[in-house]
């Protein structure tokens, strides 16, 4: 560390102006002193006081610092990122009796540590399922290999995000490479913050050429639309079986419904398999993917999964339609597929690579694999439409009215729509200006802050009057598409203040059976960004989905779901039941007290009851939700469903089963050799090293670490402070006690 320091005077008078003051008041104290005071030691402390005031104003009026800087020289860091996952305990090489661990542990113990720690500050970062605290290198023999499952893609990003900002040399890498939570070893060739160095523990060894297939994930929306067509992503893993191919059954209630045959090298890996599911009734459909065992396979019981979906009618189904994704319906979309009160579909147009000059239709989320063509039957299936920002042109003649009568037969739509939509291009050019709930002819948006508030139409209409939800003051909004008419029987039911005076921002009216809303501003997004927990945003687009909603009997059901936090787990490990109980709105002020149970049946169709608790639940856009828990910690192999059941006024309410498999081991247990290929590419892409023990620590001893130099500057003010103030003050009070004593004016 080397400090250095020096003085500042920050005054913005020039220095000779002060100078020429202290002079003027030198010369004024001298010459009223020689004129009026008497010659005695009297007048000489007065003026000595006098003088000695003036020099410490003078120096007030320069105000002056001292600034000083600390440059302190930082060592770059090496971290040593070690696996900790059960599979670091097993060694698949043949006549080897240390593991993975004994070597990671050895590889600590090598001289290249010493040499490193001269250069740098060295961390161990221990790691399985996720990053862990660090420790110490001397602490690091202590550590023990029991994490039940290794995610080094996830560990090695954490990483990398905990130490952003600063400097690092090198990161170890003590790890078998076998990341549970990856289907493709694609992940390692990114490109990383700093040299990874990476041990080969053992020798890359060979599978035997036993088989061993299995159903490693099956991949599928867990909710579907009757009468729409979902994808089915199954990933297929394996090693043996000499690379001949073998079939992959998917079986729809037991029944078989394809076939299709997958070859895997005989070293292993993985390959992914689509089906298509068509749902042509409202059911709970139970679907099993099945890998038939194959001649010599010892390891049976992952060879099949099964999943059940929902086919649900239309009754919550909520239809966005976008043209190019712009912020307005990016922040809707993640709020539609974070509530769990509708089941929403999302599609988006893109460029046709098929038939240049024209778009298609791409599926969110959820939906992808759907196909959209904007027909009257496709419209049908839905309750509410959203449309977005498109021109006239998007739109055939067929397509309006398909919309037409969507909305003329009692569906509801809302026009979101943008700078294009509401543009002298838009809605204005198609027969939709009939939905219009007023006139206006098409101009762009003005821009700027305006503040906007329900109006009175808002505040008392039915579905959103005493509501606890429905925030009480909405945010500004940053454009406003002016100009707007209402027609006869629209109401504007949210308003913005602009210097035109007040604009209509959220209108509705009833066309035939159905409703319409428009948005005349593309700056809703911007509520999302409040500050605070009203969560604007989140809560004005639940009210007008609600609103929106078509009144139905079937809405004010009670309904009761089900699911796990993982479909695959082994035996041994805790199943997490959760379930929710979604409560009509008519019922919500009722307190009551619920009774959930759960009943899970065994591969072996024994019955399990289980009581579940009430519990805070996380929703898939990361809000909160009452729900209720169950764990049950399986005992043997093979495929559960579980069924939780709720009484309501005498009349027990069932969810759909939630179905998981177990494993009789856990993969991370699977005795397999080192990934190799994952290590490799680690190193390569990171500009690291790969290489045994020997090698990493000859190329360790060579590390060239960087050092850095930091300078911290630190501003001390001189003048500002209690002691010179109040010397200044003491200076002046003993003058005048001194001139009162000796009767001097």
């Amino acid at each position: 560390m080397t400090p250095m320091a020096e003085w500042i005077f920050e005054h913005k008078v020039s220095t000779g102006a002060i100078l020429v003051a202290l002079v003027l008041a030198l010369a004024t104290v001298a010459w009223t002193s020689w004129r009026y005071l008497p010659r005695n030691v009297v007048s000489g402390v007065l003026v000595a006081l006098r003088l000695l005031f003036l020099a410490l104003l003078f120096w007030i009026l320069l105000i002056p610092g001292r600034k000083s800087s600390l440059t302190m020289l930082i060592k770059s860091r090496f971290v040593i990122l070690i696996d900790r996952s059960s599979s670091m305990s097993q060694t698949f090489e043949e006549g080897r009796t240390a593991t993975r661990w004994n070597t990671a542990q050895d590889v600590l113990k090598m001289k290249w540590t010493e040499s490193v720690r001269n250069k740098c500050i060295v961390q161990v970062y221990p790691f399985h399922a996720d990053l862990e605290t660090p420790v110490a290198l001397e602490e690091a023999s202590a550590l023990v290999p029991d994490g039940r499952s290794t995610h080094l893609n996830l560990s090695l990003n954490r990483l990398f995000d905990t130490l952003r900002g600063q400097e690092i040399a090198g990161v170890l890498v003590l790890s078998d490479g076998i990341d549970t939570r990856e289907k493709k070893d694609s992940w390692a060739e990114a490109s990383w913050g700093a040299p990874l160095y990476v041990v080969e523990l053992e020798a890359p060894g060979e599978p035997d050429d036993t088989p061993d297939m299995r159903i490693e994930s099956v991949d599928t929306p867990r909710r579907a639309i009757v009468g729409w067509d979902t994808a089915m992503s199954v990933t297929v893993a394996g090693q043996g079986g000499k690379g001949e191919p073998f079939p992959v059954l998917l079986l729809k209630d037991g029944k078989e419904q394809e076939k299709i045959a997958v070859t895997i090298p005989p070293e292993g890996g993985s390959r992914e398999v689509q089906f298509k599911l068509s749902h042509p009734e409202v059911a709970t459909e139970i679907y099993t993917v099945r890998i038939p065992i194959l001649p010599g396979e010892v390891q049976t019981n992952d060879n099949e999964m099964a999943v059940a979906v929902d086919v649900l009618d239309a009754r919550n189904r909520v239809l966005l339609l976008e043209d190019s994704p712009r912020q307005e319906t990016r922040f809707l979309t993640r709020v539609l597929f974070a509530n769990k009160d509708i089941t929403p579909l999302a599609f988006f147009q893109i460029p046709n690579r098929r038939v240049p000059g024209t778009k298609e239709w791409v599926a969110y989320g959820d939906s992808q694999g759907l196909t959209f063509e904007l027909t009257a039957d496709q419209l049908r299936l839905n309750k509410i439409v959203i449309l977005g920002d498109f021109e006239s042109n998007a739109f055939t003649p067929e397509h309006i009215a398909a919309i037409l009568d969507f909305v003329e037969n009692g569906g509801s739509l809302i026009l979101l729509g943008g700078a294009k939509f509401w543009g002298e291009s838009g809605i204005v050019k198609t027969d939709l200006v009939k939905l219009l709930p007023f006139t206006r002819t098409g101009a762009p948006a003005i821009e700027g802050k305006f503040n906007v508030a329900w109006t009175a139409e808002g505040r008392a209409h039915p579905a959103l009057a005493n509501n606890p939800d429905m925030p009480a003051e909405l945010p500004p909004v940053l454009s406003v598409f002016t100009g707007a008419s209402l027609s006869g029987g629209a109401q504007a039911l949210v308003e913005a203040a602009t210097d035109r005076g007040a604009q209509p921002i959220l209108v509705s009216r009833i066309y035939g059976q159905g409703k319409v809303l428009t948005v005349l501003t593309d700056s809703l997004w911007r509520w999302n960004f409040e500050l605070g927990e009203a969560k604007p945003f989140q809560s004005f687009w639940k009210q007008i989905i609600q609103w929106m909603s078509p009144a139905e009997s079937e809405m004010d059901q009670y309904y009761l779901e089900l699911f796990t936090d993982a479909g695959t787990i082994a035996v041994g490990d805790p199943a997490v039941l959760q379930g929710r109980l979604v409560i009509p709105p008519s019922e919500a002020q009722r307190s009551r007290s619920w009774k959930v149970q759960c009943v899970v049946t065994t591969p072996s169709d024994r019955e399990i009851p289980l009581d579940m608790t009430s519990r805070t639940l996380q929703t898939a856009g990361g809000g909160e939700i009452p729900g209720y828990l169950a764990e049950f910690v399986p005992s043997e192999p093979g495929n559960y469903k579980a069924v939780a059941t709720v009484e309501v006024d005498g009349k027990k309410i069932a969810s759909s089963p939630c179905l998981f498999a177990v494993r009789s081991t856990s993969q991370e247990l699977v005795l397999k050799p080192i990934n190799d290929k994952a290590l490799k590419s680690l190193a390569r892409f990171s500009g690291g090293r790969y290489g045994p023990p020997a090698e990493i620590d000859a190329a360790l001893q060579e590390l060239r670490a960087t050092d850095r130099r930091e300078t911290k500057l630190e501003y001390r003010s001189l003048w500002q402070s209690v002691f010179v103030l109040s010397l200044l003050i003491a200076l002046l009070t003993i003058e005048w006690v001194v001139r009162k004593l000796n009767n001097l004016s």
